[in-house]
């Protein structure tokens, strides 16, 4: 394997097999440091991003961080594989031996072992080899912020290394050796307390007090010009001891490499003030209170996770002021900044800082390395309790430096990320937070407008929360908006937020931290760019839930590409998953995915997403369709085209289910003003939807439906799309109780099948006669037309229709007394409906078994056939017709002369009929009622 010699202490430099590999400046050197800044650990892809670009991120940043990487492994030539890919991230393979920061380390770990062993000059020798890595400031030769904060660590470790040094000189006794030295360091490093320290020591240890006197004076004078400020405790007492001619106290630099270091005591008090109008969250409260009960003896941990705006700051900050007399060493409180719209976020070694500090660690004091202050923290807070609120981190990484691990203590974090990790390796338990309910949501807006306002406006006041989405965050803006502004209406603001088509013009903050378009904006930018695209293209998804088809449809990707995309918005609360397989998004966040659709897909893409996922709606109510009877395969659809994918939809269960679940957004793509791919798919969705609604009598939507099918399909001059909607128009008219309507459609699509010539397009409108023969009570019409539309179906091969045709022949045969033609024909279709294994249609067909046994006298045939049908009905998803089913099995009960329970059989189906508004149906039940009223 070839040898790399790579040093960052100082200029940038690699070499492999000695030879200098030429790393590019700029965003390719930026990641070389990077993960050697981490060197042999797995650094995520969106953490390069992030450490790359900042907050200005550009469009794709993933691939060009991977384009990127392949410039560094082609750069590092024979090298090239110890740049490893780990899923979606990067780590680098080096030994201790090849890296400058690495054997620095090692140099230092031996130098911590020599002064506990009490051998002080090999430890100083130690020192000084680690301290001879450095070549210059770190990564000298490159720049930007993540370089900086780099470099800024490295070089503060080399002041740190360079203070247990002279330290340990003079233990040796060498103070004035080192003097020299350290006015040269103290020149340039004048405010940092503690090399003024060790020169006042080395000044007094060699004579020459009144030098170290002075040295204090001028540090004072520093300290108050360019910070205001006096020097630490620590040092005055040193000036003291030193003003007394005494010796120096041995507690005024301690030596760093010690077992013990002892720390004043403080008591933090960090705790944010608490939001007054806080509202409601009432179980969340309850269920930390039981959390922190469970924990007593342990280090407890719980994490409070949500969608941006969600109010997790504010609970936390609540729940933390309630409980916070039960600690009484103190409550720390730091906001991690992990989404935050104004700073990237908090580095935990810059975090562990300011923790130890504020529990008295001098800030001469703090080891440099990420591991010392994290041994020092723990150290710290062993034997305390100490609440630790850790507000919007970022992910588990950034919180595990940070948890106490002596009992006592209790770490509550928030996070838009769910932060699994924390569960699975610290057993945090999760307080996950969801919308307010409508009950807090009122309230929380009441709080902020007064409850007389809100009692005068009542309506107004349900509206703006529902426009809201019950969001704190949203409703917090617009109360304070209404409560500035108490000369508006709060009907006028509803109207303003129910009509404008960007939510965000109405919900706006001059503070970014509180305007909820920089709040979503922060889980947007943290996003992999696969991700990133899947919460775009959510925002032209029409209906409230989506699809891990849908989404794969949307994208023109394979399904598991979408359902990890998926998954990634799920962590960060961009979209919830209520049920499996299914996600939604809260309307402001859809708003706010509109708003990048907009802005950031061009045209032609965003055209080629909706033309895509309206082609995936068109084939999955296809199947369903095909599926929830013997359906056909009239509709030429040909091949979905690359990039959708329908969903598998395996039986009819499935596809009466996906129907009732979808019909809402299928409706909505047919008002729409227009389709993506023009008037032709609106009609063939429309015929999709048409049998769906004929089983379930829903004559209104019917109407509408196929009224903008027969106008699409004029516009697009298709003769046969005008018959079948035509058709369907006749349908929904008789379901309306519009005969004259019923007959005109009939007539029309008559015509026009003439015209084309068709035998489906004629069967069709024969068909359609023989329902409203039907209607009119004409069996033996019924029947003629039925057998004319059995021809044409049989010329189309059409078995759906065939079967349809064939019902209603024998049907209307019973009631003209043909019942062995009408037996063989029902028992030929139970027999093709159970070798299909299509309920709906078994059930249909023992309709007609029962209505034979009925007429025969074999009353409990009949009652068992009825049952059988009315609960397969019932379970696949049509609920008129099992209604109907009662009706008829009251005409049974009327029969054998049981009258009551006759009557309460109709009763039900009437009640059925009016809420489905079954207007011919309703008459007929209502007419057997009249008749024993």
């Amino acid at each position: 394997m070839p040898i790399l010699d790579v040093r960052l202490l100082g200029p940038l430099e690699v070499r492999v097999d000695g030879v200098p590999a030429v790393i590019p400046r700029g965003n390719t050197a930026t990641v070389l440091a990077i993960l050697l800044d981490d060197a042999n650990s797995v650094v995520p892809l969106e953490s390069i991003v992030r450490a790359v670009y900042g907050t200005d991120i550009p469009q794709d940043p993933e691939t060009q961080v991977q384009n990127t990487i392949g410039v560094l492994r082609r750069k590092l030539g024979a090298a090239r594989d110890r740049v490893e890919t780990v899923g979606r991230a990067y780590r680098i393979h080096i030994d201790a031996t090849e890296l400058d920061t690495a054997r620095c380390r090692t140099k230092e770990d031996r130098a911590r072992t020599l002064r506990a062993e009490g051998r002080l000059d090999e430890a100083v020798a130690a020192l000084r080899e680690a301290l001879g890595e450095w070549r210059g400031p770190a990564l000298a030769n490159l720049s930007g912020t993540t370089v900086d904060s780099i470099r800024r660590r490295y070089d503060e470790h080399r002041l740190a290394l360079l203070e247990r040094r002279i330290d340990l000189d003079l233990e040796l006794g060498r103070a004035a050796e080192v003097v020299d030295e350290l006015r040269q360091i103290v020149a340039v490093h004048g405010t940092r307390q503690r090399f003024t320290a060790l020169l006042m020591r080395a000044l007094h240890a060699s004579g020459r007090t009144a030098e170290a006197l002075e040295a204090f004076a001028a540090l004072k004078e520093r300290l108050a010009d360019e910070f205001g400020a006096d020097p630490d405790q620590v040092l005055r007492d040193l000036h003291t001891a030193i003003l007394r001619d005494g010796p120096a106290p041995t507690g005024a630099i301690p030596p760093p490499l010690a077992a013990e270091t002892p720390f004043p005591r403080r008591n933090p008090a960090m705790l944010p003030r608490a939001n007054t109008r806080f509202t409601g969250r009432t179980g969340q409260l309850r269920l930390l209170d039981g959390l922190l009960m469970e924990a007593e003896g342990a280090a407890g941990l719980a994490v409070v996770t949500g969608m941006g705006g969600v109010g997790k700051t504010a609970l936390a900050v609540s729940w933390a002021h309630r409980v916070a007399h039960r600690f009484p060493d103190g409550q720390l409180y730091f906001n991690l900044r992990g989404f935050d719209p104004l700073a990237p976020g908090t580095e935990p070694n810059a975090v562990l800082g300011e923790a130890l500090v504020a529990l008295g660690v001098e800030a001469h004091h703090l080891p440099a390395g990420l591991d010392e202050r994290i041994g020092l923290y723990r150290t710290v807070l062993a034997g305390r309790s100490v609440l630790v609120v850790l507000d919007n981190a970022r992910d588990a990484a950034q919180v595990r430096p940070l948890l106490p691990v002596a009992p006592g203590s209790f770490t509550l974090v928030t996070s838009r990320d769910r932060l699994a990790g924390l569960d699975a390796t610290e057993g945090a338990d999760a307080v996950p937070l969801d919308l307010l309910s409508d009950s807090d949501a009122w309230a929380l807006l009441v709080r902020r407008i007064g409850m007389d306002r809100a009692m005068a406006e009542e309506r107004p006041v349900l509206r703006i929360v529902a426009a809201c989405g019950r969001l704190p965050l949203a409703l917090t803006l617009i109360g304070a908006w209404a409560a500035a502004h108490p000369q508006f209406s709060l009907a006028a603001l509803a109207d303003r937020l129910e009509s404008t088509t960007n939510v965000f013009r109405v919900l706006t903050s001059t503070d970014l931290a509180s305007d909820p378009r920089s709040v979503f904006a922060c889980s947007y930018q943290a996003l992999g760019s696969r991700a990133a695209r899947a919460f775009r293209l959510f925002g032209l998804h029409p209906g409230p839930e989506l699809t891990v088809s849908g989404m794969a449809s949307l994208m023109g990707l394979p399904a598991a590409d979408a359902e990890a995309a998926l998954h990634e918005l799920a962590d960060v609360h961009l979209v919830d998953q209520p049920s499996e397989g299914r996600y939604t998004m809260h309307d402001l966040l859809r708003s706010y995915a509109a708003e990048r659709v907009a802005e950031e897909v061009p045209d032609h893409e965003r055209q080629a997403a909706e033309a895509r996922l309206t082609k995936y709606f068109i084939h999955s109510t296809h199947a369903a369709d095909v599926l929830i009877g013997l359906r056909g395969d009239v509709v030429a659809l040909g091949e979905p085209g690359p990039g959708v994918l329908p969903e598998t939809i395996t039986d009819s269960r499935t596809a009466a289910a996906w129907f009732t679940t979808e019909y809402e957004v299928l409706l909505g793509l047919l008002r729409r003003d227009a389709m993506p791919g023009g008037d032709a798919n609106v009609w063939r969705l429309a015929w999709c939807m048409a049998g769906y609604m004929v089983d379930r009598s829903i004559g209104k939507d019917l109407l509408e439906t196929q009224t903008t099918a027969f106008a699409a399909a004029q516009r697009a001059g298709d003769g046969f799309g005008q018959v079948v909607s035509l058709g369907y128009l006749s349908a929904a008219a008789m379901f309306l109780g519009d005969q004259r309507g019923a007959d005109r459609h009939i007539e029309q699509a008559m015509t026009l099948a003439d015209d084309l010539k068709q035998p489906w397009a004629k069967g069709l409108v024969c068909y359609a006669h023989a329902i409203l023969s039907a209607r009119r009570d004409d069996d033996a019409g019924a029947v003629a037309f039925a057998r004319r539309a059995l021809t044409h179906f049989e010329l189309s091969a059409d078995p759906f229709w065939v079967f349809r045709s064939e019902w209603i022949i024998g049907w209307h045969s019973v009631l003209l007394g043909e019942l062995d033609e009408s037996r063989a024909l029902f028992d030929k279709l139970l027999a093709a409906a159970e070798a299909l294994n299509v309920p709906p249609a078994i059930a249909n067909a023992r309709l007609g078994h029962a209505l034979i046994a009925h007429k025969e006298g074999r009353f409990e045939d009949a009652f068992s056939h009825y049952a059988h049908s009315k609960t397969m009905l019932a379970d696949y998803g049509f609920p008129m017709s099992a209604a109907l089913v009662g009706e008829l099995v009251g005409d049974v009960l009327e029969t054998q002369g049981d009258l009551p329970s006759a009557i309460a059989e109709w009763r039900r189906a009437e009640r059925a009929c009016i809420e489905f508004g079954a207007h011919h149906e309703l008459a007929r039940i209502r007419a057997k009622l009249a008749a024993h009223a």
